[in-house]
């Protein structure tokens, strides 16, 4: 019989899957139907030129271009600094499809840091085998 604990550590970690593979569908939504405008609109941006030229149909490819250009929008101020993004660029990016890549990639970043977490917990409670 498991014990009230486990069966909690058990939804929480399908609840966990479930919104990682939301963010995920959301962020293909976004590579899929809004490539066009991010190239658009960060058409300065040396760290978004040299992923056009590589980027294919296959649903890892645009799960990485669209990780690419939320990385360099969470970290933005460090990417202008460095030259992978450009300022004049990144200030006539949409507002919305702004905050629905930092939105979607924080979560990412927010749920992965949980999962792992919860590994750990789990490895060290012998949830986990």
């Amino acid at each position: 019989m498991r014990s009230d604990i486990e069966i909690l550590f058990l939804l929480s970690g399908l609840v966990l899957i479930a919104l990682i593979f939301l963010s995920s569908l959301i962020l293909l939504f976004v590579a899929y139907f809004f490539a066009r405008d991010i190239f658009e609109y960060l058409s300065n941006s040396p760290a978004v030129i040299s992923r056009k030229r590589t980027l294919g149909w296959e649903p890892i490819g645009r799960f990485l271009f669209i990780s690419n250009v939320g990385t360099l929008l969470i970290f933005s101020r460090k990417s202008i600094r460095s030259g992978e993004l450009d300022a004049k660029d990144y200030e006539t990016l949409p507002a919305g499809l702004r905050r629905i890549i930092l939105f979607s990639n924080g979560m990412m970043l927010v749920l992965s840091a949980i999962a792992i977490v919860g590994v750990v917990l789990g490895k060290v409670n012998g949830w986990l085998s």
